[in-house]
């Protein structure tokens, strides 16, 4: 079964790049194997004809299937380089030239207590190792990197207790001191992106008035200031503050020479819909050379809750991805059936493959479990789940771009009224919801505004329209290391 990589970086096309927020636990199978029989050459599913290195997409000539981007966050990360280029060599020892990761700096595993940090002392010696840690973990490892945000929710009353902040200020405050010692501190190995945070209008825009001179390059910090945007808490889910922001951007002439701008734990599809016809009017009208990114952990959190991808759905009633209860029966065991759902890894599994275990058999503890799975069967689903989630985004996207071919000139986002759910009658596509269809119409109209006063009145002329775009976000850091 020797199947030739299946690269799925081609079909990217000029669509807003999904990056997967690569597991710690996944890239250590990877790394383990290369140095030693990590899996155990019998537990190797036999239709892997390139072994544990074919489950590493970033390999071009190895991966079973191929993909250049994704995201690796410091919060999870080795911090002790030398060990960081051993331990995650499936990130460090990637070559450069032909993939892109972007380094999360961590900020939410800070504020969760994941990665320990002294907020005692926020400016001192302890805090100031750890931030140095970080920066230069970054440099090594990342194309592009966020700056060391403090979350906005590090001060409520649950997280306050430890992190010692009260107010939006304190995590504002915080925030700039660290983007400060980050710019100041940069080695110019990696690209940098300044995070915008905020839960309204009001705070998103103070947040932005506070940090909005560690992008400029006239400003303070010329020459060394940030190349690029982090869309996080509001401006990245509430599309009448997301599409307020880049409107301000554009006017303060921040998204010129700003060439990346992600956008933080973005799992919907229709928003993958969104970010890609907002990336072709800003390449249209602005700066030709920007890229926007999203990712979500949702293949690996998917995994740990024992959920298996299954297929996708593409109707205007339903856009997104199915997870489902994956297969867990020790019956299983050694069973030659044919692994049941469509990826380059899943083709190459048979039930056998996942449920490892037999009953009676012991685990590696010593002792009977409830599950089938052993470790190496959540790394497996990892892998199909990963491919199953790029595939998704980018048939979304391609079904999104032969409807506007079909609809093109005969949707107007003014009409857009609220239906019933059931309601077909404003449906113009058997794929796409009319929404994403209507966004494009207005998009298109908002970028050919002249200032930022005409854009904001269009904006809220659209706002029960924008308003019907937010949804439920699947969001978080990578899966935590607990599987067994």
């Amino acid at each position: 079964m020797n199947r030739p990589p299946v690269n799925l970086t081609p079909l990217q096309k000029d669509y807003a790049v999904y990056l997967p927020a690569i597991s710690s636990f996944y890239s250590t199978y990877v790394a383990k194997q290369r140095l030693e029989e990590f899996v155990p050459t019998g537990r190797i599913p036999k239709g892997f004809d390139r072994g544990i290195e074919g489950m590493n997409f970033l390999n071009p000539e190895q991966g079973y299937f191929t993909y250049k981007y994704g995201l690796y966050s410091a919060g999870h990360a080795q911090l002790d380089l030398q060990k960081s280029l051993v331990q995650e060599s499936m990130i460090q020892q990637r070559d450069r030239n032909n993939t892109m990761i972007l380094g999360d700096s961590g900020g939410y595993q800070i504020g969760k207590g994941v990665l320990k940090f002294d907020w005692l002392d926020f400016e001192g010696k302890s805090a100031n190792a750890t931030r140095q840690k970080i920066l230069e973990w970054l440099e090594l490892t990342a194309d592009w990197s966020m700056m060391l945000d403090v979350p906005t929710w590090a001060c409520d009353h649950i997280h306050s207790p430890k992190t010692g902040l009260k107010t939006f200020e304190d995590c504002l405050d915080k925030t700039k001191f660290n983007n400060d010692y980050f710019l100041m501190n940069r080695l110019g190995q990696t690209k940098w992106l300044n995070v915008l945070q905020g839960s309204d209008w009001d705070t998103a825009e103070k947040w932005y008035d506070g940090v909005k001179e560690f992008s400029d390059p006239k400003g303070k910090y010329a020459g060394k200031e940030a190349e690029g945007w982090a869309f996080g808490g509001a401006n990245m889910c509430k599309m009448d503050i997301t599409l307020k922001r880049l409107m301000t951007l554009r006017e303060d002439g921040l998204l010129k020479g700003k060439n990346w701008i992600h956008f933080l734990g973005t799992a919907q599809l229709d928003w993958s819909c969104y970010l890609t016809l907002i990336q072709r009017q800003i390449r249209k009208h602005i700066n030709e050379e920007i890229t926007i990114s999203f990712d979500c952990a949702s293949p690996f959190i998917a995994t740990a809750h024992g959920l298996v991808y299954t297929n996708a759905v593409h109707t205007p009633k339903r856009w997104s991805v199915i997870m489902d209860k994956a297969p867990d029966n020790k019956a299983l065991a050694k069973s030659d059936i044919p692994f049941p759902f469509e990826s380059e890894i899943g083709r190459r599994l048979t039930m056998g493959d996942i449920a490892h275990y037999a009953p009676g058999m012991l685990n590696k503890i010593g002792k009977e479990g409830k599950t089938s799975w052993d470790s190496f069967a959540y790394a497996l689903m990892m892998g199909h789940n990963v491919e199953c989630h790029i595939v998704a985004v980018q048939r979304a996207q391609q079904l999104m771009d032969i409807e506007i071919a079909k609809t093109r000139g005969k949707i107007n986002w003014k009409h857009w009224k609220k239906v019933k759910s059931s309601d077909m009658s404003d449906e113009y596509s058997d794929w796409v919801p009319r929404n994403i269809l209507y966004f494009n119409s207005l998009i298109e109209d908002l970028f050919n505004t002249k200032t930022k006063l005409e854009a904001f009145e269009m904006i809220e002329q659209a706002i029960p329209f924008l308003k019907s775009l937010e949804g439920a976000r699947l969001q978080g850091g990578p899966a935590q290391n607990n599987f067994g």
